[in-house]
């Protein structure tokens, strides 16, 4: 299986504009193939739910430099 990690700040997000739109299509591919997107990155818990939200990630993600794992099951 195929796992795809990235940072945000500088790396999927635009260093300045902090934005995910130069990153749009990418993301889109990536979704298209089914691939999980991990979001790697220093920021909290909450700050990265924000971002997985906005991106409609379900994926797992890891915060605060691997201070934890998360994987949210979505129950029926």
């Amino acid at each position: 299986m195929i796992l795809l990690f990235t940072d945000l700040d500088g790396s999927l997000l635009h260093e300045s504009a902090y934005s995910a739109d130069p990153a749009r299509e990418a993301l889109q591919r990536i979704q298209a193939l089914g691939l999980p997107l991990v979001f790697c990155s220093s920021k909290t818990r909450a700050e990265i739910e924000h971002w997985r939200a906005r991106l409609c990630s379900r994926d797992p993600f890891i915060v605060e430099n691997g201070g934890a794992l998360f994987k949210l099951l979505i129950l029926p």
